[in-house]
């Protein structure tokens, strides 16, 4: 699906662009309103893996074979090598910055470290964001895969289009409301202090939204002209939410639309914008430019300023500049060295660990 490919490209450069900006920006004031709602991406990313599971694994669990272990070994397999190594040199240059002195904000604690390990940062066992701050989103992911069973299973019970639409819309605004209740925030404000909860209804969604395209094959056959009024409609209307300062959680609707419209084009055969070998390129590496970009940002300020050389906005502006191009550089070399080798690694240490189970007892 080569639409939902670069986009996730694109999407992680934006986040990228976002956070570079508030870096920029830090004690200038409030953000721009189009950085805080750039939040609503990750929610995307979410929506989007629940539907590309679902593509992947709703006919293994439909037919009764699905394997919830194997599952998550591959998922493991995913996500944790390139988790791991860059929590591991976030915990160097903690630790290079403790002995220059510079005291980190928030928890960077062994227990804070062990939690992020874990992949659980996202289940209110951090107090806060420390680390590769990011990877709390991946956090959130690890414990929707943890939990797919039981979103298959609830998936199982909501048949027809307007069923799923409905329940898509119930599951989110029951997960808003309780946000409000017990936290008093957006649900899609939330990261290390529940992260685990913000992803479950947009999984769900995406999870549904994939069954929806068996069921209708209009989606299937959508035409240019709708397909690009969909994709329109989407950023007009979160460009009008944004104006009107509008609370983020309003902002998760359209994110349905736009997978539902990505998807469609994702059927057709004939050649498009986003199957460009860049953005596909992009969307290839864009797991490692989530998470490396933290590091990026972390490293040229840190640095800039020990050396006086971000005390201006101009100066911290000229800086901000290279962390694009910094971060797909830094995105290759993890992608290439760290995240496609870690993948085989666990895999192969998994499968023969698999064949050892399987021996026969007394075989050599």
């Amino acid at each position: 699906m080569p639409e939902l490919v670069s986009t996730r490209g694109i999407a992680a450069v934006w986040v990228v662009l976002a956070h570079t900006l508030a870096t920029v920006l830090k004690g200038q004031g409030e953000l721009p309103a189009p950085v805080e709602y750039t939040r609503l991406v990750v929610d995307f990313f979410f929506v989007l893996s629940g539907f590309v599971l679902a593509h992947m694994y709703d006919p293994p669990w439909t037919e009764g074979r699905f394997r919830h272990g194997s599952f998550l070994i591959r998922r493991l397999a995913r996500l944790w090598p390139l988790h791991m190594f860059t929590l591991c040199v976030m915990g160097a240059i903690v630790t290079v910055g403790r002995m220059m002195g510079a005291e980190p904000e928030n928890p960077h604690t062994a227990y804070t470290f062990l939690v992020n390990a874990a992949m659980l940062h996202s289940t209110w066992l951090a107090p806060d964001l420390a680390w590769n701050w990011p990877s709390w989103s991946i956090s959130a992911e690890w414990c929707a895969y943890l939990a797919i069973p039981l979103f298959l299973m609830a998936a199982d019970r909501v048949r027809g289009t307007r069923r799923r639409v409905v329940a898509m819309l119930a599951v989110f605004l029951a997960c808003s409301l309780f946000s409000h209740w017990a936290f008093g925030l957006d649900l899609t404000s939330l990261t290390a202090d529940g992260g685990a909860l913000r992803i479950a209804p947009s999984f769900f969604a995406g999870i549904l939204l994939r069954r929806i395209f068996d069921d209708e094959p209009w989606l299937v056959a959508m035409t240019p002209r709708v397909y690009a009024a969909s994709i329109a409609g989407v950023f007009g209307v979160c460009a009008v939410l944004v104006a009107f300062n509008a609370p983020y959680d309003a902002l998760w609707p359209p994110m349905i639309v736009l997978v539902a419209a990505l998807a469609s084009r994702a059927t057709w055969v004939e050649p498009g914008l986003l199957r460009g070998r860049v953005l596909n390129w992009l969307g290839d590496i864009s797991y490692s430019i989530y998470l490396t970009h933290a590091i990026v940002l972390t490293v040229l300020f840190n640095t800039a300023e020990i050396l006086g050389l971000a005390e201006t906005l101009a100066e911290r502006a000229a800086l901000g500049l290279s962390v694009p191009f910094v971060t797909l550089v830094a995105s290759q070399i993890t992608y290439a060295w760290v995240e496609k080798p870690g993948r085989k690694l666990v895999m192969r240490v998994a499968e023969r660990g698999e064949r050892k189970a399987l021996r026969p007892a007394g075989a050599e």
